[in-house]
Order: structure tokens, then C-alpha cells, then sequence
């Protein structure tokens, strides 16, 4: 199984529509891990999409920095997830040219990061949903950080308890 795939720019562009609120515009998509994140490309350098923390990262300042990552040990464990992909591929879960590993349910509510929580899903809709999830757990009103969010979530703030009700016949200096 290939760890990195390409997808056509209506692909790219249909799922990463949901990811607009972090600022993806502006960037090129080039391709994708096999559980679709996203490598972007722009001026400023290579953009990480990573789907599964829900973050936007300016990661490598070229291409050379890139790819050196990526064929290390540690960028094919952490960002390739090499070895999850392995235990796909001995369990016969292999995603078709159109498709990614999506997590069901995902980790950000309550999955688990193995081989037995994901399935193949057409790469548009898995990125798709994906955004439209992240952004919705972020701007919950019940803002419960995911220990996944890693503190990115605002803290829930007090709700201001109203002052009781006053009796104007009583009140000081109030004439009957």
C-alpha cells in the first residue's frame, strides 16, 4: 500500500471546503497521507493537515525538508502511521485509488487510533465530514476540550447568575 496518494482538485477542493475555518485557502493541495491528511503547499512553504488533531501546521520551509521527514523513521511513524497502514493492509482493509482510512468512530470522539476502528471511505466525503466534526467540537457550546485538542479549546466560561429581584416598597428613601 502506497503511504502517500493523489486525488483530483475537485477532490481536494470538495473536502477541504469544511477546513475554510482554518485557513486552507491559499494554499495548493498536493496529496495526502492513506488516512488523508493533507500535504499543502504555499509561499511560505508545506502546510500539514492533520485530520486527526484537527490542526493547520507550517511544517517544512521546502520540499527537500519535506520528503527528509517523511523518510525517516519517526516521519513514516507519526505522520505516515506506517504501522497502522501495515496492520490494514494484514487485516485486507485496502482503500481504493478513491478512497482513504477513515477512523469509525473517529479518535477525536472516543475511537482508538487501531487497525479495528477503521474502514475505507471515498477521500472528499472522509475530509469533508472530517472538517465539518472538528469544527463543530470546537465551536460547541459545550466546550469539553478532547484530550486531543490538546488545550486548544477555550475553557467553558461562568455563566453570571442573575440578582435576585427587588422589592421597591421597601427600598431605602422610598416613600410610600
Amino acid at each position: 500500500m502506497e503511504l502517500l496518494r493523489t486525488f483530483t482538485p475537485g477532490a481536494f477542493a470538495y473536502g477541504l471546503a469544511s477546513w475554510s475555518w482554518l485557513g486552507v485557502h491559499g494554499k495548493t493541495p498536493r496529496f495526502t497521507t492513506v488516512f488523508g491528511d493533507v500535504f499543502l503547499e504555499s509561499l511560505e512553504g508545506w502546510w500539514f493537515l492533520d485530520t486527526i488533531e484537527g490542526s493547520l501546521e507550517l511544517r517544512w520551509s521546502t520540499a527537500v525538508e519535506m520528503y527528509t521527514e517523511l523518510d525517516s523513521p519517526d516521519g513514516r511513524a507519526d505522520l505516515l502511521l506506517e504501522d497502522l497502514c501495515r496492520d490494514a493492509l494484514d487485516a485486507g482493509t485496502v482503500p481504493r485509488a478513491d478512497e482513504v482510512l477513515a477512523f469509525s468512530p473517529h479518535p477525536a470522539l472516543g475511537g482508538r487510533l487501531h487497525v479495528d476502528f477503521v474502514a475505507p471511505v471515498r477521500f472528499e466525503l472522509a475530509l469533508r465530514l472530517t472538517g465539518e466534526m472538528h469544527h463543530q467540537l470546537r465551536s460547541s457550546l459545550d466546550a469539553t476540550p478532547s484530550p486531543l485538542l490538546l488545550g486548544h479549546a477555550d475553557a467553558p466560561h461562568p455563566v453570571p447568575v442573575p440578582a435576585p429581584a427587588l422589592d421597591w416598597q421597601r427600598m431605602p428613601g422610598r416613600r410610600p
